[in-house]
């Protein structure tokens, strides 16, 4: 069963690349938003492929210009929250080092940026800023890495100065940052514990192949994902406090989210 699943959905999302891939890339050759839509389809169908049903509490904002701020637990966050709505990601340049990986990864409208060092901060903000400017709801992982979905880790300021740097830029005079807090709550139906969430957590010097191999057997996984109110950003905000107000919020979402489960 779990072999028919994923082959169907491989034989779907095949069919989806094919046929809306060359719309999509002359859309983001024009600047168009023709085929926003397609990536949420394309990774809806990977999820239903992979065993992962997504419940979504609350609203994602529609506000522009928008940075969306969540916790970060696994690879597999990733093609949740991009199931969820149109929403643009940064990667480590080496991702994109292919001429293959980097026509896909421009459906999804990743950033391939230079992580490597503390100096490539503002370079990594201002492409951050032009996304944003263009319309683009931008995903910014604040932990800087993933952990055991156990704890939070704490959240960092850096490339919160790029909301700063899109409204200096001419789109207004205020832009909003959405807490957004991912949580994998079951698994085949029953709640996952302390002890199983590093199943789904992906972290530290775990091997991605073998990850993904032992998530497929794991049987359906239930995610949460918690869309937390907006807090707006303007041009004279201070960015550590408005990273700390959002760190807070989405620390506050995951205490009533595990208060939910017991």
């Amino acid at each position: 069963m779990m072999v028919l699943r994923i082959a169907l959905g491989l034989l779907a999302a095949g069919l989806i690349v094919v046929i809306g891939a060359p719309v999509r890339w002359m859309a983001i050759w024009r600047g168009w938003k023709t085929g926003e839509g397609l990536p949420v389809l394309l990774h809806r169908i990977n999820c239903a492929a992979l065993g992962v049903r997504i419940r979504v509490h609350g609203q994602a904002a529609s506000v522009r210009p928008l940075l969306v701020v969540s916790n970060h637990i696994s690879w597999l966050d990733i093609p949740i929250l991009a199931a969820v709505r149109p929403v643009e990601f940064l990667a480590k340049k080496e991702i994109g080092a292919r001429r293959l990986a980097r026509a896909l990864l421009s459906l999804q409208g990743v950033a391939l940026v230079d992580r490597s060092r503390r100096t490539g901060i503002p370079a990594v903000n201002a492409e951050i800023a032009r996304r944003m400017r263009g319309g683009a709801a931008v995903v910014l992982f604040a932990e800087g890495t993933t952990g055991d979905a156990n704890r939070l880790l704490r959240f960092r300021s850096s490339h919160f100065e790029a909301v700063r740097q899109t409204l200096e830029a001419g789109c207004g005079g205020q832009a909003v940052v959405q807490p957004v807090f991912i949580a994998y709550s079951r698994r085949v139906g029953m709640p996952l514990g302390r002890s199983d969430r590093p199943l789904v957590a992906w972290y530290g010097d775990m091997q991605f192949f073998s990850h993904f191999w032992r998530l497929l057997g794991a049987g359906g996984i239930d995610c949460d994902v918690y869309c937390g109110a907006p807090i707006p950003f303007f041009r004279d905000s201070d960015r550590k406090d408005v990273a700390r107000r959002v760190e807070g919020a989405v620390r506050a979402m995951a205490l009533a989210a595990r208060g939910q489960a017991l």
